[in-house]
């Protein structure tokens, strides 16, 4: 009878839970891009040719190579389609090891930011562009069969 009270306590407990979030994309591939990857993108490369000249550019940097890391989790959310309507792959491995690049690339630019050095700075965006590039010149602009997305 007790086990019997309990596994109905149970059940009323976990009816009520609220099921956990589920992230969800809302926008297409090309508008994530433009509106995060890029401006941010753009503030680190800038430090190339207007170097920071208080601590608030310096946060500024610090923010948008944040962004950068985790924007990677924004282009493997299933569910997220080009702008073709074709979904992201994100069930193939290169896609993945680009995403992965995004982190690696924007935690470096965090770094070097923290170090309050334009050229430190100048010195990750090759990794940043790098792992842009990469990703680019596979998918940027190029159909992808059905098949393709499969893999």
């Amino acid at each position: 009878m007790r086990s019997l009270v309990f596994l109905l306590l149970a059940c009323m407990v976990s009816a009520q839970a609220p099921a956990p979030y589920r992230p969800k994309a809302t926008s297409n591939l090309k508008q994530i891009m433009r509106s995060i990857a890029l401006p941010n993108s753009n503030i680190i490369f800038d430090v190339q040719s207007k170097p920071p000249k208080d601590e608030m550019d310096w946060k500024v940097i610090e923010n948008a190579a944040m962004a950068i890391a985790e924007f990677s989790n924004l282009v493997t959310i299933p569910g997220r389609l080009r702008e073709n309507g074709q979904p992201v792959p994100v069930q193939r491995a290169d896609w993945n090891r680009y995403a992965k690049g995004l982190v690696t690339a924007g935690e470096a630019c965090y770094k070097a930011a923290q170090s309050r050095k334009a050229d430190t700075v100048g010195d990750c965006t090759d990794q940043l562009s790098e792992s842009c590039s990469n990703c680019h010149d596979v998918y940027r602009d190029r159909p992808q069969p059905a098949a393709a997305n499969k893999k």
